[in-house]
């Protein structure tokens, strides 16, 4: 939804950016950190991070699911009384809560280090995007690709015609 307002307000903006000479540079960010010696190494270090991550929830859910059989076949042969099997059962669905909370912790993680390690890169590929939209006179600099999610403008100047004030008003008109 906020992507299609973004769009919209550009869109509705391009006759006043051809009235006003505004100069849009694009720019392609997936090419940009293909192109940096950085992002391979980052991404190893990533992966590393991944497999580690993954190591250790496939020990503590190989456990539990070797637990479960055990109860099964322990259900199965009789050998266990009723009051057991409670507790068998409360004690493997307890671990099995804390193994889900393990996953969601692990996909934290991951995802704070994937943050910290690409962070510093994609500084400087900001900081490089603006220097050289500011050589180039530029105005804004658009993503040129976006199906992701991605977002749409990257750069704006402050010469740019900033029409927040008036979209406001006009939806609050509407």
């Amino acid at each position: 939804m906020k992507r299609i307002l973004i769009l919209t307000i550009l869109i509705a903006s391009f006759p006043l950016l051809a009235e006003a000479q505004l100069k849009v540079g694009v720019m392609n960010p997936e090419s940009v950190l293909d192109q940096l010696p950085e992002t391979e190494q980052v991404q190893r270090e990533l992966d590393s991070f991944i497999q580690q991550r993954r190591e250790e929830f496939a020990q503590q859910y190989q456990s539990w699911m070797e637990s479960v059989s055990e109860f099964e076949e322990q259900v199965e042969n009789g050998t266990l009384t009723g009051e057991q099997r409670q507790q068998r059962e409360q004690e493997l669905g307890e671990r099995e809560e804390e193994i889900s909370a393990m996953q969601q912790r692990l996909q934290t993680q991951i995802q704070n280090r994937q943050n910290e390690l690409l962070s510093p890169i994609m500084q400087r590929v900001e900081n490089a995007m603006e220097a050289v939209a500011q050589e180039l006179d530029l105005d804004y600099v658009l993503n040129r690709i976006t199906s992701r999610g991605d977002p749409v403008v990257y750069y704006a100047s402050e010469r740019g015609v900033d029409i927040t004030e008036q979209v406001i008003e006009r939806l609050k008109e509407n």
